[in-house]
């Protein structure tokens, strides 16, 4: 007979089931702790998303599900776990979800089954893991009076041992940027930035890991300048996330010759466009400002680098923490004194002059203010220029005067965090 499945207690919320815990050679004794409330308080997060790995967010078949994913803060080395009051086993239904076979496939092949042995392995990597890549800089951070060093390292699927730590910390990616999925591992332009947290413990150094941020650089060799202003035009006005034909015409030429290829990514005439794809910094480094000074090393390295010829980001969900950068570094160049609107710059040097324009703007002048408003509906239309234009004038109107009045309020708030 099959079963008849009415009852919701077996269904439940895979963000609020999935308990993620950071555990180094301080906490290793984390389960036998779990009383010790300040501490989970502290080391244990849920996903942000899940609906990539479970359809709706939610995870069927189950009572009291607990899947625990535990990471070693050093080497991210993995344990992975299950357990469940009850689960439905009558064969004749497929709704029951497999949680194990689910995750295990996204996780890498070496996480561990057995606590103790994860424990014992958090214990030696503290003691032997070292940063893979090449050391970019490193910093403090502000009124932190502790020995804590922050280092950022450079590394590539070529970096010896980058590729398994990779594995590891991918899983991220996709609980905590919406839409977020794995990259390829096999393609030769990723640079990944790694950020680790640096301790003197015993005249011994332990790192953990703070966070990683992932770049893709898409190579071209523009003949003429001309050329290379149009390529440059065209791929922002198509958006951050795809190359426009040409580019993608000559990257593709690259690929089919990859000995040409690595004679061109020496060559010092070659422009890149380098494009920020993942930006993560783990949630118990979060609100510190971590994410910013990642993000100024990044700014700097494409600084040094004069083959690249632009940066880009993966969404407006990281527009806050660009923009606050952009603008700190902007005033201390004094490059954005005497401006007066109408502007006319790629999109975010625009929005940081229209950060800059608007705490400097007297909106009791109306021609300044109407200047100023013209300005960024008149960005904010080219940019989604295409959408628009499907719809109706009033339409239209209405649209960029609502963007207008969000944008607004976004850059008032950003404005107060100066």
């Amino acid at each position: 007979m099959a079963l008849i499945i009415t009852d919701s207690e077996w269904a439940c919320d895979s963000n609020e089931v999935i308990k993620i815990r950071f555990v180094d050679h301080n906490n290793n004794d984390e389960e036998e702790g779990e009383k010790n409330e300040y501490q989970k308080s502290v080391r244990e997060f849920s996903p942000e998303f899940s609906h990539q790995i479970f359809s709706n967010q939610q995870i069927f078949g189950y009572t009291n599900l607990k899947v625990k994913l535990r990471f070693a803060s050093s080497s991210m080395t993995t344990y992975f776990g299950v357990t469940y009051d009850e689960k439905i086993l009558d064969s004749t239904t497929n709704l029951v979800d497999d949680v194990e076979k689910t995750l295990s496939e996204l996780l890498p092949d070496d996480y561990i089954t057995n606590y103790d042995i994860f424990l014992q392995r958090v214990q030696t990597d503290a003691e032997t893991f070292i940063p893979m890549g090449e050391k970019i800089s490193e910093y403090r951070i502000d009124n932190d009076n502790s020995d804590k060093v922050y280092e950022i390292y450079k590394a590539t699927f070529k970096t010896p041992r980058f590729k398994e730590f990779h594995k590891r910390l991918r899983i991220f990616v996709l609980f905590y940027i919406e839409a977020g999925s794995y990259i390829d591992e096999d393609e030769d332009h990723w640079e990944v930035m790694l950020v680790f947290e640096k301790k003197n413990i015993g005249g011994t150094y332990t790192y953990n890991l703070v966070g990683f941020c992932t770049m893709y650089l898409f190579y071209y060799l523009p003949r003429t300048k001309k050329n290379r202003e149009n390529n440059e035009n065209n791929y922002e006005n198509n958006g951050n996330h795809h190359m426009n034909e040409d580019l993608n015409e000559n990257f593709s030429n690259c690929e089919k010759n990859k000995r040409h290829l690595l004679q061109i990514t020496n060559n010092q005439d070659v422009s890149i466009l380098n494009n920020i794809s993942q930006f993560i910094i783990l949630p118990h480094y979060q609100q510190e400002g971590h994410g910013g000074k990642l993000y100024q090393t990044i700014y700097q390295y494409c600084l040094l680098d004069p083959r690249i010829r632009q940066l880009v980001d993966p969404s407006e969900l990281f527009s806050e923490i660009r923009d606050k950068c952009d603008m700190r570094y902007l005033r201390e160049m004094k490059a954005l004194e005497g401006l007066v609107a109408p502007v006319d710059k790629k999109r975010q040097m625009h929005r940081c002059i229209e950060i800059e324009l608007l705490q400097n703007l007297n909106k009791r002048d109306p021609v300044a203010y109407k200047a100023y408003r013209l300005q960024v509906k008149q960005r904010v239309y080219n940019w989604n220029k295409e959408l628009l234009d499907q719809i109706s004038r009033e339409e239209r109107l209405q649209k960029l005067d609502e963007t207008f009045k969000g944008i607004e309020e976004e850059y008032q708030q950003l404005i107060l965090k100066l």
